[in-house]
């Protein structure tokens, strides 16, 4: 968790908004920085805006919306932004001063968002905001304030303490809420535990395993069903073998058939083929009147298309002549072309005058009948409308009784009112003289308990001055506040003389022991040897063994010449006087003559090393006594110190009560016992005058309550007496005000009921009765509503139908109008239309004459040419022109036929060799096959088998399943057995530590707790110190006396001494660490990034300042950052990043600066 930014206003001594964001610089760019100011200036406020904003609650007031609001302000927040992991929150508080007494406040507000995208909001009230913060960060208001301040200077306390007291110092910081914890956990972990259990139990009884008979049965059967599944398939594969085989042999005939029938083909058409090759042959003439032809066919295709083209105007002549012969057609009403005013030029443009006639016409005429059918609609209408006007009319004259009401409505509305009011003023009477009855009876009443509450009264003054007396006597002339304060210096007293005692068993511990009971027993204490003789000792050991390890080696080098003397023993026959030695080249050979000497190097060899064993033993001894004699030094050191503190606090002790004296020494335990029981026993008695003081004066405030209470009540009483009088004396009044009101009401209602029966009996109604009011009106509405209605729809339908008859009269004038211009256009349209028929006979006459001359011509030319081919085809084969182009036309398309010649042949020649080959194929397949069964045969059989296969092999996959499935639920059971097992363990586990909770008494239980709390501790703690320093570890020491620890430091070797040992910036960063562990203890897991450590640093010098600084900017590196609260100068000025607060001259702080 990392606080972003916080934004508050009015918090304790703060006056006005403030914001710090911890994501800008300065803050950004360090791991820690400086809360500075003077006392008082708010330092800490900051700290409660952090825990407001968060939880609604601070860690110094019980109530911090009474008490958290700066004076002469209205109202007070604080809002947070903070990250976790990914995830940004904003949460908020907030609380006002109410308007009528700006000593109370309203209850507080609360809000928290989630601001990834968007704002979600996630909670609206202090309880829902602080579950969900809870649940969020994994940490409640405890843990929280646990996790963001540092308790380092309660740890440095606790770490140089005296082991007895480091326990006592531990739980005041933590709490002793971890007990209450503790429990809790346990059982918790236990339900957990039990609910596990019979999960797994239910799981495990789920399993469905089935008898191991039935499973071997299964398994049997799974393996017939295998072997029955192999056997079909077998089947099945011999089936489609002769399957394949009759496929084969019908694929072959098939063949065969087809190339039969193929090669048929192939035949025939060679034959045709051989006949055009022979026509080909007999054509070749033909080309000598090629020429010719080109020459004739162009002229007899020009000649045939000027032909039918004189056919086509021939066909549109006689068109023209018989429409003119058409009887309606008037020859001589067509007007002369001369006598038209517009005379046309050509039939085109008559036939454009013609067109657009027609479209006036067809424009004119879609008018017409729309005109028509308008006419229609409206005759419809109109007929509609009259009748439904007959009907409305019938139906008014049916209702005529009903049209007094459309001009004077019956004032039923007012009768009803009148006699309602009429009631009410009946009620009231009947209320009135209730009231007179009632008000007698309580004025009586209240005289009454006025009587009885003024002798309660005289009882409670003679009980006030009873209880006065004996807080008088209990007192003898002291004061509640002066009784308190002997209590207080008496627990004070009997804490110093517990001290006192805690201080001779300590010293009792520590003092040294007579040797009593060794010389009882015949045994000498040897006396302590000087550490300085026993490194004395050591050296000399050591010496030795150097001088030792030489004679090893020299031995060791005379076993190795004594092996290469043994080794050239044989060779000494070879050497020569007087001439050198290969090896050495010397020219004497003293050996030659007398071997050397023999010895044992060997078994000297070995006791030398025995000896150096001996020797390293004894060194390794002297070391450890060495070890042994500093420690006893160190810690013979330590005691003496212990010891003179002890004392020294034992006779400031004996000078603070008083009780200086020879009796009282530290070494006689038994007299302070004794006197810390007097003092008990005085603290018993002033605790118990208190008790009784206390309860006498709570008396006291008790009856002056019940006598203000009484006062009250009886004040009360006489003011409603004199109320009570004062209503009783205008009773007459308010009695003949009712009775002419409801004379009157009475004379209006009668007048009303009069005209309201003459206007009834009109309609056919009579006068209802009291209540009954409305379902006339509603009646006589509804008549009222149905009359008006149908007279003014007969209205309505009157003014609709005069309407209708007006647009009916000009749609008929439009009809007439529309009828002549269409007679008009029609006659004109006819006489343009025989005008230009006129002009089409003439053009198309001309035009004949033109083709017909020049059709002659060219048949003239044809015949000309035809005559000259004609004589040239004389004495040929050829009897005609056509047969001579069908000649032409064949000789054309001679090498395609030559080469579809030659291709049949190939054709011809492939096909038998391949029709032979397919006749040998299909003998081979009908020896071979030797097949008595036929296709369908066979499929039969194919479909049978497989359906017994599908049907064993559905059976054996079932069974399979079965089988596999028994397998895994028996894995499943075992594993389940297993952890079912292991689960009952963690049971009676947990189910044992319960018990030993219910069983062990307070003490045990706290110790055991107690242990388990310092283990956690000093891994977290170890952990911290790791990252930080990497030198030291704490480490825990068993010690009858309380909580022993010691400080191992790497660089030393590993070697554990006292905290005490400790510098100052050194007692700092394992202080730090402590403070850490905590934090981390209490974050139950989730990282907390941002902390503030409220502890001052004055006390410490230069030197270790900077290590301090440095320490807590190194926890930049593992994410944190640090804020410190400090009002030394010294210390503002070695932090970078600051937060200066300021003190004003009215004595609230203000956030001056952020450096």
């Amino acid at each position: 968790m990392k606080i972003l930014n916080i934004y508050f206003k009015n918090i304790n001594s703060l006056e006005g908004e403030n914001r710090i964001d911890f994501e800008q610089a300065p803050f950004s760019d360090t791991g820690v920085f400086a809360i500075t100011g003077p006392n008082g200036s708010g330092k800490s406020s900051i700290l409660d805006a952090i825990t407001l904003a968060l939880y609604g609650e601070t860690f110094r007031f019980d109530k911090p919306a009474q008490h958290i609001i700066t004076q002469h302000t209205d109202e007070s927040f604080s809002h947070i932004e903070f990250a976790l992991g990914v995830d940004k929150y904003r949460s908020s508080w907030q609380v006002r001063r109410t308007k009528d007494n700006p000593h109370e406040v309203h209850p507080s507000e609360m809000q928290l968002l989630r601001l990834n995208n968007g704002d979600e909001t996630l909670a609206t009230s202090p309880q829902q905001v602080c579950a969900r913060i809870a649940e969020i960060t994994g940490m409640n208001f405890r843990s929280f304030t646990r996790s963001i301040l540092l308790a380092q200077g309660d740890f440095s306390a606790f770490l140089n303490a005296l082991d007895s007291e480091r326990m006592d110092i531990l739980e005041k910081i933590i709490s002793t809420d971890i007990y209450a914890d503790h429990k809790k956990n346990a059982i918790d972990k236990l339900t957990e535990a039990q609910k596990q259990l019979a999960f797994l139990e239910q799981d495990l009884a789920a399993v469905p395993l089935i008898e191991p008979e039935s499973l071997e049965a299964c398994e049997h059967d799974l393996a017939d069903f295998s072997e029955q599944t192999a056997e079909y398939q077998e089947e099945i594969n011999r089936l489609k073998q002769h399957q394949t085989t009759l496929a084969e042999t019908s694929t072959i005939k098939s063949q065969i058939d087809t190339l039969e029938t193929q090669l048929e083909n192939a035949i025939t058409e060679r034959l045709s083929v051989q006949k055009k090759l022979d026509q080909l042959a007999a054509a070749e003439n033909a080309l000598a009147f090629r020429a010719d032809i080109d020459v004739i066919k162009p002229q007899k295709h020009l000649l045939g298309q000027e032909s039918a083209a004189l056919d086509a105007l021939q066909n549109e002549l006689k068109q023209i002549q018989a429409t003119l012969a058409m009887s309606g057609f008037d020859s001589n009403s067509i007007p002369k072309l001369a006598d038209l005013k517009n005379t046309p030029e050509s039939f085109t443009e008559q036939k454009q005058a013609i067109d657009n006639i027609r479209n006036q016409v067809g424009l004119i005429n879609a008018s017409w009948q729309s005109e028509i059918i308008l006419l229609k609609s409206l005759a419809t209408q109109i007929a509609e409308k009259q009748a439904s006007l007959a009907e409305v009319t019938a139906w008014l004259d049916g209702h005529i009784i009903d049209q007094p009401l459309l001009e004077n409505f019956p004032d039923l509305d007012g009768l009803k009112n009148l006699r309602l009011l009429r009631q009410e003023f009946d009620e009231k009477q009947k209320s009135l003289n209730k009231w007179s009855k009632s008000t007698s009876s309580a004025l009586q009443k209240n005289k009454d308990a006025i009587d009885g509450k003024n002798k309660k009264l005289a009882k409670l003054n003679q009980e006030l001055a009873t209880e006065e007396k004996k807080l008088e006597a209990l007192a003898q002339g002291n004061s509640f506040e002066q009784i308190e304060d002997l209590l207080v210096e008496q627990k004070d007293r009997v804490k110093a003389v517990e001290e006192l005692v805690g201080l001779a068993n300590a010293n009792e511990k520590l003092a040294p022991q007579s040797g009593f009971f060794f010389g009882l027993f015949g045994k000498k204490v040897q006396p302590d040897r000087n550490v300085v003789e026993l490194e004395q000792e050591l050296e000399i050991l050591k010496q030795q063994l150097k001088r030792e390890e030489n004679i090893r080696l020299s031995l060791e080098k005379a076993i190795s010449n004594d092996a290469l003397i043994a080794r050239m023993t044989h060779d000494r026959e070879h050497l020569i006087d007087g001439k050198p030695c290969p090896l050495c080249g010397s020219a004497e050979h003293p050996y030659g003559k007398y071997p050397p000497a023999p010895a044992n190097s060997q078994q000297a060899l070995l006791d030398q090393r025995i000896k150096l064993k001996r020797l390293t033993a004894e060194i390794a001894q002297a070391e450890q006594n060495v070890i042994w004699a500093k420690k006893r030094d160190d810690r013979n050191q330590a005691s003496n110190t212990q010891l003179q503190q002890i004392k020294s606090r034992w006779h400031t002790l004996c000078n603070q009560l008083n009780i200086t004296s020879s009796e009282l020494v530290i070494e006689k335990t038994s007299a302070i016992k004794q006197l810390l029981t007097t003092e008990s026993t005085e603290l018993k008695n002033i605790g118990l005058l208190l008790a009784q003081y206390k309860a006498t004066d709570k008396n006291i405030y008790k009856i002056k309550g019940l006598l203000e209470k009484n006062t009250a009540i009886v004040n009360q009483l006489q003011i409603a007496v004199q109320h009570i009088d004062a209503e009783w004396q205008t009773e007459p009044h308010r009695l003949a005000e009712n009775e002419g009101g409801a004379a009157k009401v009475q004379q209006e209602e009668q007048e009303l009921i009069a005209k309201l029966t003459d206007q009834l009996a009109q309609l056919g109604e009579t006068l209802p009765a009291q209540g009954k009011e409305g379902v006339l009106i509603d009646r006589l509405k509804l008549r009222f509503d149905d009359y008006q209605g149908y007279d003014s729809r007969r209205k309505s339908l009157s003014e609709e139908i005069e309407v209708l008859l007006t647009k009916q009269a000009s749609g008929e004038v439009q009809i007439v109008s529309y009828k002549q211009r269409l007679d008009e256009f029609n006659k004109q349209l006819n006489t343009e239309e025989i005008v230009g028929l006129h002009l089409a006979l003439v053009e198309k006459q001309k035009l004949i004459a033109d083709k017909e001359s020049q059709v002659n011509r060219l048949k003239a030319e044809s015949e000309d040419l035809d005559k000259v081919v004609a004589d040239k085809i004389a004495g040929t084969q050829f009897s005609s022109l056509e047969e001579i182009e069908q000649a032409l036309i064949l000789l054309l398309s001679q090498p395609d036929v030559t080469q579809q010649m030659a291709k049949l042949d190939t054709n011809v020649s492939n096909m038998g060799s391949e029709l032979n080959k397919l006749h040998e194929q299909l003998d081979k397949a009908v020896h071979e096959s030797k097949l008595t069964l036929t296709l369908e045969e066979i499929e039969l059989q194919l479909k049978a088998v497989a359906e017994k296969m599908t049907i064993a092999k559905m059976e054996a996959q079932r069974l399979e399943t079965i089988v596999r499935e028994q397998k895994q639920y028996k894995e499943r059971y075992s594993t389940l057995l297993a952890q079912l097992e292991s689960q009952q363990l963690s049971v009676q586990k947990a189910n044992a530590e319960v018990a030993e909770l219910s069983v062990e008494n307070g003490m045990a239980l706290r110790r055991r707790i107690q242990e388990q709390m310092v283990e956690r501790l000093l891994s977290q703690t170890n952990a911290s110190l790791e990252k930080i320093s990497g030198r030291y570890y704490l480490r825990h020491k068993p010690s009858d006396r309380g909580l022993a620890l010691e400080i191992e430091d790497t660089y030393q070797g590993n070697v554990r001494r006292l905290p005490k040992t400790l510098s100052g910036g050194e007692s700092f960063i394992v202080s730090l660490a402590l403070a850490l562990g905590l934090s981390e203890m209490a974050n139950n897991g989730r990282s907390v990034d941002s902390l503030f450590l409220d502890e001052g640093f004055g006390y410490l010098d230069a030197e270790t300042l900077y290590t301090v600084v440095n320490t807590l900017e190194g926890l930049r590196a593992h994410g944190k950052t640090v804020g410190v609260i400090s009002h030394v100068e010294a210390v503002q000025k070695r932090f970078k990043a600051q937060l200066q607060l300021v003190k004003k001259p009215n004595g609230l702080g203000e956030l001056r600066k952020v450096s």
